[in-house]
């Protein structure tokens, strides 16, 4: 009789070993559950922490934040661009600044003519030029030669040189767009003559004395020089009163602006 009511009595203890083991895991999974939704939720508050203070740091520099307009400048005749600053400056590199200032004292040197600083500009001609270009340039400033501004112009005249642009066409050559004008003294100045130069450039590492290092020390040498007339002289236009009948004519007289263009009438 004890042997029975010890065998019915062990199904039951089996059974609540399950159930309590049963009970056990799902506390356990419940337990996890919430650990790994608190942990999500910890994450999901850490990123809505960096991004509002992203935003935050967005909004505050957004004052600092300056647009600057990029303005290009195109020419005309040449189409050479430029690019300008937003207050209309020319942005250049030093390099490129360096380069444009030596075309443009050379072609200052070379076309301009005053008597007191000829000597000057002749030998910083001679020291920028080589090969063709200074062969050209010194078989012209002889005072023998009759194209040589010493037998064009008085001692008084001044032919002054203005730089309108320059601009680089490729490695070692480059464009400068330039206007003489002539000063006579006492008198009304000339009118400008547009010209065009093309400049063939190098630079060299010669030995030079400390002088001509002086004048010239990057070493920059002009090989082929080359001019042409942009457009032609403008004629001025000179209104001569006539008196003719009684009455006052005011007829208009063409003479031409370059004295070299004047042509003396036939009889």
């Amino acid at each position: 009789m004890n042997d029975r009511n010890k065998n019915a009595d062990q199904p039951v203890s089996d059974r609540q070993v399950y159930y309590a083991r049963a009970a056990s895991w799902a506390d356990d999974s419940q337990e996890t559950l919430r650990q790994s939704r608190r942990i999500a939720w910890i994450i999901a508050g850490i990123a809505c922490g960096v991004a509002a203070f992203a935003v935050i740091a967005i909004a505050l520099m957004m004052p600092l934040k300056t647009i600057v307009p990029y303005t290009l400048l195109v020419d005309r005749t040449t189409g050479y661009v430029q690019l300008l600053k937003g207050d209309g400056r020319q942005v250049l590199a030093p390099d490129e600044a360096l380069l444009k200032s030596l075309l443009a004292q050379y072609v200052i040197a070379r076309e301009g003519f005053d008597i007191t600083s000829v000597q000057a500009d002749y030998r910083k001609v001679g020291l920028w030029s080589a090969e063709r270009a200074r062969s050209d340039y010194m078989a012209i400033m002889p005072a023998s030669n009759p194209a040589s501004p010493f037998q064009r112009y008085p001692r008084t005249t001044v032919l002054a040189v203005h730089i309108k642009s320059v601009s680089p066409l490729g490695p070692g050559t480059a464009q400068v767009r330039f206007e003489t004008e002539r000063q006579d003294q006492g008198q009304v100045d000339g009118p400008r003559d547009a010209w065009v130069g093309i400049v063939r450039y190098r630079f060299i590492d010669a030995a030079m004395s400390m002088e001509d290092r002086l004048i010239n020390p990057l070493g920059f040498q002009v090989v082929r020089y080359r001019k042409d007339q942009e457009a032609m002289p403008q004629p001025v236009v000179q209104t001569v009163p006539v008196q003719k009948g009684g009455a006052v004519l005011q007829p208009t007289t063409m003479l031409p602006a370059s004295p070299s263009a004047a042509r003396t009438p036939q009889q």
